[in-house]
């Protein structure tokens, strides 16, 4: 999604990255009482790994490698002992007690550059907010990189670094989608659940939305991001007859836009769902990945709003 998703270079100690790479950690930490804006990340963000040293002059620190996040978060000292698995403490950086709280970031694809880059030799990598380039600009603890500058800092430093990300999917994975879709329908004030079956136990829906726990859900949602959208039409016939649900949902994949969308799976609508056909709201996965990430800025003021 190039333009849309930030960027960001965070700093770390080699240690803590070397200990990550060979315990297979997923978490990324910052200590309490810091306030980075990590919350403008989003799934599919790169950051980059700057790894700092006692007695190493600046020019010295190493980008050693990347990481993409999946997802960000706030938690207390109580709840961070769920993280504390998957990271490496580092003396400078202590774990939330309790009563404090800590952003972390949950991440995948943890890369190792074969040839860590000198931030000396970043002389001629340039931001659109500043004047200086990156060898000379002051970097704290977590650096946010803007959309519109992301592509051109990557592909410095992965060219230095010999470093070609494989080619594959773009953009959130299924579970991220899922979670979305639970935290927007959570914000709105519906209850939510996700992999909910049907009362016949013959489908499980990805996600539902109720007006309250003892009634059946008013809008069910299917992600799917292959091509087997008859399987997905059929769970969504099926919630349509069992709990007569009036909106059916279907997100898929590739599409810029709700209409390429809809053109993507009209045929199928026209023979075996046509029953479903005028209920069923088809959307692509950007649709449902800008919204979430607009509206999670004002969440508290969208459940205040929605309170009864």
């Amino acid at each position: 999604m190039p333009g849309s998703v930030y960027g960001a270079i965070v700093i770390t100690t080699k240690e803590w990255f070397d200990r990550c790479l060979e315990r297979g950690c997923s978490v990324f930490y910052f200590p309490p009482g810091r306030r980075p804006r990590v919350d403008k990340l989003s799934p599919g963000s790169t950051c980059l790994v700057l790894a700092r040293a006692r007695g190493v002059s600046r020019g010295d620190w190493l980008f050693v490698g990347e990481f993409a996040v999946r997802s960000v978060k706030r938690v207390g000292g109580e709840e961070f002992a769920t993280y504390a698995s998957r990271t490496v403490g580092v003396p400078e950086a202590p774990f939330p007690k309790p009563g404090e709280v800590s952003w972390v970031i949950e991440f995948e694809n943890l890369v190792r550059y074969e040839r860590p880059v000198r931030l000396g030799d970043c002389k001629d990598v340039r931001t659109s907010t500043s004047a200086k380039p990156l060898s000379e600009r002051v970097l704290k603890g977590f650096t946010l990189i803007r959309p519109t500058d992301v592509d051109r800092v990557l592909e410095a430093i992965r060219t230095r670094a010999g470093y070609r990300p494989p080619r594959g999917r773009v953009g959130p994975s299924h579970e991220d989608l899922v979670r979305e879709l639970l935290e927007l329908g959570e914000w709105l004030g519906f209850v939510t659940r996700k992999d909910e079956r049907t009362p016949d136990n013959v489908y499980r829906l990805d996600v539902t939305w109720r007006r309250s726990p003892e009634r059946p859900p008013v809008k069910v949602f299917e992600v799917e991001l292959g091509r087997d959208v008859d399987r997905a039409l059929a769970r969504l016939k099926h919630a349509y007859d069992v709990w007569n649900c009036q909106q059916l949902w279907l997100v898929v994949s590739d599409e810029a836009s709700a209409e390429r969308a809809r053109k993507l799976v009209e045929p199928v609508l026209r023979g075996a769902f046509e029953e479903i056909r005028d209920r069923v709201i088809i959307l692509g996965w950007r649709d449902v990945h800008r919204l979430h990430m607009c509206l999670k800025h004002y969440k508290d003021v969208l459940k205040e709003l929605m309170r009864r």
